[in-house]
C-alpha cells in the first residue's frame, strides 16, 4: 500500500526515543515520522540510549530504517539539530562529535539551540538532564533506577496483553508512576524554574525540552514551557506548523495546540504580564476526542 504524502511542517521536535533499548516504541516512531516532511528536525536529547550498550543493547532494522529515514530527510533538505542528552552523553565529547558528523554535513549537534517559530517567539530547546539534581549529584542513583524501571516496564507490558485492549497504553501503569516520581523531582530540584531562568538569560521566551517523560505545554512565570514527551511510555511530538500553530501530538491523550501572536520585534514582557487569563485560555487549547492526530498509531 502507498503511503499517504507527508505533511510540510516547519518545525518537527521529538526527545527520548531511547533507540537500542528494548523498551523505545522504534515503530510507532518511525511511522509517526514519516506523516511529516519538516525543515527543521529537532532530537531533544536521548534518541540514543547509550546507558544499554552494554546493558542489554537492542538494536532493530527498525532502528536501521529509522536512521535511514533521517538521512533521507537531510538530504532533502531538513536540517537537522541533534540535542545530547544524558543517555547520549557520549555526543558531547568533541572528537566523537565530529567523527560522527564528518559524513552528516546536515546534523548538527549541541548541548542547547535557540528556535525561533515563524511568529517571532524564541524558545531555548535543550534537554534538560543538565537542569536535574539527581543527574548532576547523583547519576548512580538514576542508572541504578533504570534496571528497577525496565523491570516495571517488562511486567506493565505483560498485563496489557494479557488484560489490557489493544489500543491502551502498554506501559500506562509505569508512565504513571514515573510522573508521580518527577514531579517529586521536579519539586525538590526546582527543574521547571531552573530551566526557564536558564531560558531568560538567554533572551528566550520559553523553554522545550525532554529528559521527564511528561509531554505538556504549560504557561508559568511570564514564559512558555513545552515538554516534546517521550517514545517509550507516552509516544509524543511537538510539531510547528507552517502558520505558527505549535501542535502537540499525544498518542493516549487530547493533542494540545498553542497559538501565539506574532512578536513586533524583540520579546516584550509586557505581553505576558498584562495578558488577561481569557487571553492564555485562547491561546492554548486542548483538542476534543475526535480531533486528535494520532494516525501514526501502529
Amino acid at each position: 500500500m502507498q503511503r499517504p504524502a507527508p505533511t510540510p511542517v516547519r518545525t518537527l521536535l521529538v526527545s527520548d526515543v531511547h533507540l537500542g533499548s528494548k523498551h523505545s516504541r522504534a515503530e510507532e516512531f518511525l511511522a509517526f515520522l514519516r506523516e511529516f516532511q519538516p525543515d527543521s528536525l529537532y532530537l531533544v536529547g536521548d534518541f540514543i540510549d547509550g546507558w544499554k550498550i552494554n546493558t542489554g543493547w537492542h538494536w532493530s532494522s527498525v532502528c536501521d530504517d529509522i536512521v535511514a529515514h533521517l538521512i533521507s530527510l537531510a538530504q532533502r533538505g531538513t536540517k537537522i539539530h541533534y540535542v545530547s542528552g544524558n543517555h547520549d552523553a557520549f555526543l558531547r565529547n568533541p572528537a566523537f562529535r565530529a567523527g560522527c558528523l564528518a559524513t552528516l554535513p546536515r546534523f548538527e549537534v549541541e548541548d542547547e539551540f535557540v528556535l525561533e517559530t515563524v511568529a517571532g517567539w524564541k524558545f531555548l530547546v535543550t534537554h534538560g538532564d543538565l537542569f536535574d539534581c539527581v543527574e548532576n549529584n547523583a547519576q548512580w542513583l538514576s542508572k541504578g533506577t533504570t534496571t528497577i524501571y525496565d523491570a516495571c516496564l517488562c511486567l506493565n507490558r505483560w498485563y496489557h496483553k494479557t488484560w489490557q485492549h489493544r489500543d491502551r497504553n502498554p506501559h500506562g501503569v509505569c508512565s504513571v508512576l514515573k510522573d508521580r516520581v518527577k514531579r517529586w523531582i521536579r519539586f525538590v530540584s526546582g527543574f521547571e524554574s531552573k530551566i526557564l531562568n536558564h531560558a531568560r538569560q538567554n533572551d528566550c521566551d520559553g523553554v522545550i525540552c525532554g529528559h521527564i517523560h511528561t509531554p505538556d505545554i504549560v504557561k508559568g512565570n511570564a514564559m512558555w514551557y513545552c515538554n516534546t514527551g517521550d517514545w517509550v511510555e507516552n509516544c509524543t511530538g511537538l510539531v510547528e506548523r507552517h502558520d505558527g500553530q505549535l501542535h502537540l501530538v499525544r498518542r493516549y491523550d487530547e493533542d494540545l495546540f498553542l497559538r501565539l501572536p506574532a512578536q513586533r520585534g524583540p520579546m516584550s514582557r509586557t505581553f505576558h504580564e498584562e495578558a488577561s487569563t481569557d487571553t492564555e485560555e485562547r491561546e492554548l487549547v486542548a483538542a476534543g476526542a475526535g480531533t486528535s492526530s494520532s494516525g501514526y498509531a501502529a
